[in-house]
């Protein structure tokens, strides 16, 4: 594993993302390991974060991966404001 790893970024338009992950990197491709993520977006349910959060735990650590994974979650019903499908999967990938 790795140590933690994060990377901030401002959706064109919206709001501050912030991803903090570690990644399992004896896997190939590397998959998440843990994974917080915040920013100024708005998520309702509130709780919904968790399940993202916990939706993306084991996703490898790749665009189509994470497109696929989040893009689920979106099309579960819950409502967000500030962010979308590719400003969460971007400031996933570029947390180095």
């Amino acid at each position: 594993m790795t140590g933690s790893i994060s990377a901030d970024y401002k959706v064109p338009g919206g709001k501050l993302l912030r991803a903090t992950l570690t990644l399992n990197e004896s896997l190939s491709p590397p998959r998440i390991a843990t994974i917080a993520l915040h920013g100024d977006y708005f998520m309702h349910p509130e709780d919904a974060i968790d399940t993202l959060e916990a939706q993306l735990t084991g996703v490898p650590w790749s665009a189509d991966a994470l497109r696929e994974a989040v893009q689920a979650f979106f099309d579960s019903g819950v409502e967000v404001l500030g962010a979308d499908v590719a400003g969460i999967v971007h400031v996933i990938l570029a947390a180095r």
